[in-house]
């Protein structure tokens, strides 16, 4: 499946929703990254360069270059995703009224 879930007409919601620790959906455009996915460490990495050249807190930088390495780590030790695969889990027709509310991924 090439090109991402929330480009595809049978799938416009999205592949993730996500959902606030009270529960409240966030109403802006959010990406998912994985630890299962190759790609996701570099991701990180560079985040974390925007985030100190923009005066980020150091903490927070520190955490997500750790969260990079962490990622790394989990890979070598799980097997790795495959984020070009067709979607292969049946939907929770609950999540995907939550999911077309807005705030998916």
């Amino acid at each position: 499946m090439p090109g991402l879930f929330f480009n595809n007409p049978a799938t416009p919601e999205g592949k993730y929703l996500v959902q606030r620790r009270d529960g409240t959906v966030p109403e802006w455009p959010h990406f998912v990254l994985a630890a299962s996915d190759p790609a996701a460490p570099a991701a990180l990495l560079r985040y974390a360069q925007v985030c100190y050249q923009q005066g980020a807190d150091e903490e927070y930088v520190r955490d997500v270059r750790d969260l990079a390495m962490y990622f790394d780590r989990w890979r070598t030790e799980h097997i790795i995703g495959d984020r070009d695969a067709p979607p292969h889990r049946t939907d929770d027709p609950e999540i995907i009224a939550k999911m077309r509310r807005g705030g998916s991924a």
